[in-house]
C-alpha cells in the first residue's frame, strides 16, 4: 500500500486525536517500518490494519467509521495533488464513474506498483450510479468516505447504499443517488 495512505492516516489521528495518541500508537504497535513513512514507498496493508485496530481501541469508535472518516479526510490531500484530474469533471456521478477508465489510470502513471481496487459501472444515468466494487483489502467504508467527500466537493445532496457480497465473490454494490 503506498505510503501517502499511511502518512495521511497519522495526519488523521492527530487532527482527531492529537499527538500523543499518534506517539503512542507508534509506541505500542509492533510495525514493520517502526511507523516511519514516506508518501512513495509502499508499506504491507497489515500496517494500516494494526494502526486503525489501534485507534478503534483506544477511542471505542467502529473501525468501519473510522474508514469512512478517514475517507472524507484523504479525500481534500488528493484533489490538491491532482486537480488536473477532477477539472475534468462538472458532477459526482461522472467523477464516480470515471474512477477505473480515468482515475485509476492516472494513478497507475504517477504509481506503477499500486495495488487499486476496481469500480465498475453498472449502471448510470443523469441522477445515480452504480458501481461494483471489488477489493481485497476490505476499505469499502474508505470508499464510501471518499465518496460522501465527492458529493460534498460538487455541492450535491445524495444517498448511497451497499449490498455486500454481491454476485456471491466479495464485491460490494453501490448505488449512488442525487437528490434533488
Amino acid at each position: 500500500m503506498k505510503g501517502f495512505i499511511f502518512t495521511n492516516f497519522l495526519d488523521f489521528v492527530e487532527k482527531s486525536n492529537g499527538l500523543d495518541m499518534v506517539d503512542q500508537m507508534l509506541g505500542e504497535c509492533d510495525l514493520a517500518s517502526d511507523g516511519v513513512y514516506s508518501a512513495f514507498n509502499s508499506y504491507e496493508f497489515d500496517e494500516l490494519v494494526t494502526l486503525l485496530t489501534y485507534v478503534s481501541t483506544k477511542t471505542g469508535i467502529a473501525p468501519q467509521v473510522l474508514l469512512e472518516a478517514f475517507g472524507r479526510f484523504v479525500f481534500p490531500y488528493l484533489i490538491g495533488k491532482h486537480s488536473y484530474i477532477i477539472e475534468k469533471y462538472n458532477n459526482p456521478l461522472d467523477l464516480l464513474a470515471g474512477i477505473e477508465s480515468h482515475i485509476h489510470i492516472e494513478v497507475k502513471k504517477l504509481y506503477e506498483d499500486a495495488e487499486l481496487p476496481t469500480f465498475s459501472v453498472a449502471e448510470k444515468t443523469e441522477s445515480s450510479l452504480t458501481l461494483i466494487y471489488t477489493s481485497s483489502r476490505g476499505l469499502t467504508y474508505f470508499a464510501i468516505g471518499l465518496m460522501r467527500e465527492t458529493l460534498d466537493f460538487f455541492r450535491v445532496k445524495g444517498e448511497i447504499s451497499m449490498e455486500e457480497n454481491y454476485n456471491n465473490d466479495g464485491s460490494i454494490k453501490f448505488s449512488i443517488e442525487v437528490l434533488s
